[in-house]
């Protein structure tokens, strides 16, 4: 069942197996809550994170799949998070300070060039665990680094995650379409105009009780318009 060559059904040409399907569709699921700010979107992660974790393995995008060992963990620290930041009801929206984002960007670099590095030679180190080489390994090391800070950011209630998920998105459509997993593609287009639903929702929320000033909130209009 949990086999991508194991085809649930087939349309216009294009075998669908059922462990894509359902991982598109926890997905799909777990992103539409996030952007409603819905604590059940944890629970749609978890399961989505295990199904993403055989299905990435078996088409050989090993960044891809270790960061589902992240996204698993960062599930169950969002679920503790949200209900220790809930506040009658609804959660407190922020935003970053500049030099908060600047660190964040050279977080992001250095980690994908470091992830990447060890997935271009994972095969050579273990070769009973990945028999085959890393596809498209600088460019799913970079989604990767990404999607986990935007999940850190997600969790904490930054902003900015929304910036990162709409970048994650359409660097993503374009690496599923060119590995052949279709569905897991068209899945990006629709994460790509939720992260932009999300972004405008969690704008309407921001607690300006919090740790930007007036002039930084000024300035994360910029950044994220």
């Amino acid at each position: 069942m949990f086999n991508i060559d194991t085809i649930f059904f087939e349309f216009l040409g294009y075998r669908m197996s059922f462990l894509e399907l359902l991982a598109v569709l926890t997905g799909l699921t777990a992103v539409w809550l996030a952007a409603r700010t819905n604590i059940i979107t944890w629970l749609f992660a978890l399961v989505n994170a295990l199904l993403f974790f055989i299905l990435f393995y078996q088409v050989n995008l090993y960044s891809a799949m270790a960061l589902q060992v992240f996204f698993f963990c960062n599930a169950i620290y969002g679920w503790y998070n949200w209900r220790r930041k809930r506040t009658d009801g609804d959660e407190p929206v922020t935003i970053m300070k500049h030099k908060h984002r600047v660190i964040w960007a050279a977080l992001l670099f250095a980690g994908a060039i470091a992830l990447g590095s060890v997935m271009s030679r994972i095969h050579l180190w273990l070769p009973d665990l990945f028999p085959e080489e890393a596809s498209f390994v600088f460019t799913d090391a970079m989604i990767a680094v990404m999607s986990i800070i935007a999940s850190l950011l997600l969790a904490r209630l930054k902003l900015e995650n929304w910036v990162l998920w709409i970048l994650v998105n359409i660097m993503s459509i374009a690496l599923y379409a060119m590995k052949g997993v279709m569905l897991v593609s068209v899945q990006y287009i629709f994460f790509l105009f939720m992260a932009v639903y999300g972004i405008m929702e969690w704008r309407k929320r921001i607690n300006t009780t919090t740790e930007s000033t007036p002039g930084e909130h000024h300035n994360a209009d910029k950044f994220i318009s």
